[in-house]
């Protein structure tokens, strides 16, 4: 048996709650040290496993370490989320990772420096589940008239956090010695625990009762999955948004693989021209979430967010026409401008559209269909880059996303008829 909460006192539990802006601000501020942390740990143990083994396969198995990880507590760990409080998990994300990372940090300075150590440091600070819950905490802490503000101001902060993170590990790699660096790693973790625990949040919408908890785990881990797919299959436009996700995150895992070589191949350019390039995407995401902040209104706004998607694989079909820098810039930098308007209203769907009490487990399955299409996309990359040619990669992957996207604008009218699917209905 469930324990929830009647509709009423939710709801005034949440009002209670929005009137502390403290709340955002302290989970703003989280994001932005969990970001550049978690950044700068993927950099970091990347760049000391390839300098104790020099092997670009070991590197591959890194990679495959950390996404196995990721992509086994979206399935095993994701339909209990929403049980727990959401900064609870924080919390505990957060403690694991430092914990790592200063455990990792002083074997380095105490001499053991094996690829063993950077193996286990991937793998477990990958078993976290902090954007889970730090996603499905949101919609809890801002009023239905600010999601959207306050939503695009932390997603576009939150990638440009990602991008100052590399130039800054790279520098920090050259002038302190690893096993420091991986304290400070540490030190950051702890501080984004500290942020959490100044948030206050209320117990969750459903709670186990001590009947259910005397179940066993098990009972309670189908019983969210079953409620979770329930909502999550019944509502086309939830199922629409997934695979447009899937795709996007399939175009984008082929593609990024090979930006350096675009550069250099097809552009002609060196590793100047690749820091100007990879630079323009992020600032055009910082400039539309901006734009996309300032729009008003609390629908999901389908047809903005697939003229945004449908522009966004037009960019892939521009860079693969273009020869020049200056016009590679320019399309990557109108790329980063549009792509907000995707990601900001998507997210928006799911927070409004999902019951608070199976939140965390449907944005649980949309993560792990974007975990999954990743591989398949660096896969198809890498074989149509050598096959057919970068050019031909990029056409391909903008191809793909506008069909997809036209195809979801043929069904726009249906979705609008009723956008909210059977969602009205559910208990």
């Amino acid at each position: 048996m469930i324990n929830r909460q009647s509709p009423e006192q939710a709801e005034g539990d949440y009002a209670q709650l929005r009137r502390w802006p403290q709340n955002f601000a302290w989970l703003y501020a989280d994001q932005l040290l969990s970001m550049f942390a978690g950044t700068c740990g993927t950099f970091i143990l990347s760049w000391l496993l390839y300098e104790v083994t020099g092997s670009k396969v070991a590197m591959g198995g890194l990679w495959l370490i950390s996404f196995a990880s990721q992509w086994s507590v979206q399935l095993l760990a994701g339909p209990l989320i929403d049980r727990w409080k959401r900064t609870a998990v924080m919390k505990l994300s957060e403690a694991i990772r430092a914990a790592v990372y200063l455990a990792a940090g002083l074997m380095w300075i105490a001499g053991e420096r094996q690829s063993y150590i950077l193996y286990t440091a991937s793998w477990i600070s990958s078993f976290v589940m902090y954007d889970l819950a730090s996603g499905a905490l949101l919609p809890k802490l801002v009023r239905p008239e600010e999601l959207t503000r306050k939503n695009a101001w932390m997603s576009g902060s939150v990638q440009l956090m990602r991008t100052l993170a590399f130039p800054l590990a790279g520098f920090g790699v050259q002038v302190l010695e690893s096993g420091a660096l991986l304290l400070i790693l540490s030190l950051l973790f702890a501080g984004s625990f500290l942020c959490i625990c100044c948030i206050r949040e209320r117990p969750p919408a459903y709670a186990a009762s001590p009947e259910q908890g005397r179940s066993g785990a098990g009972a309670a881990w189908f019983g969210q999955v079953r409620a979770g797919w329930k909502v999550f299959s019944g509502n086309r436009l939830l199922v629409a948004l997934a695979l447009f996700v899937s795709v996007t995150s399939f175009g984008v895992a082929a593609t990024q693989a090979m930006y350096i070589p675009y550069v250099s191949e097809v552009l002609g350019g060196g590793a100047a021209e690749y820091g100007w390039f990879t630079a323009a995407f992020p600032c055009g995401y910082v400039l539309g979430s901006w734009a996309a902040g300032r729009i008003r209104g609390t629908s999901p706004m389908l047809g903005t967010m697939l003229t945004a998607l449908l522009t966004g694989g037009a960019t892939y079909v521009g860079l693969s026409l273009v020869r020049s820098l200056p016009a590679a810039l320019v399309i990557e930098l109108a790329s980063g401008i549009v792509m907000p308007f995707w990601n900001v209203f998507s997210s928006n769907a799911f927070y409004r559209l999902v019951p608070e009490q199976v939140l965390g487990q449907v944005l649980s399955m949309r993560l792990l269909l974007v975990k999954s299409a990743g591989p398949l996309g660096i896969l198809y990359g890498t074989f149509c880059a050598a096959a057919y040619g970068i050019p031909v990669l990029f056409l391909t992957v903008g191809l793909l996303i506008m069909a997809v996207t036209g195809t979801g604008m043929a069904w726009t009218m249906i979705f609008r008829h009723n956008p909210a699917g059977d969602l009205r209905k559910y208990p």
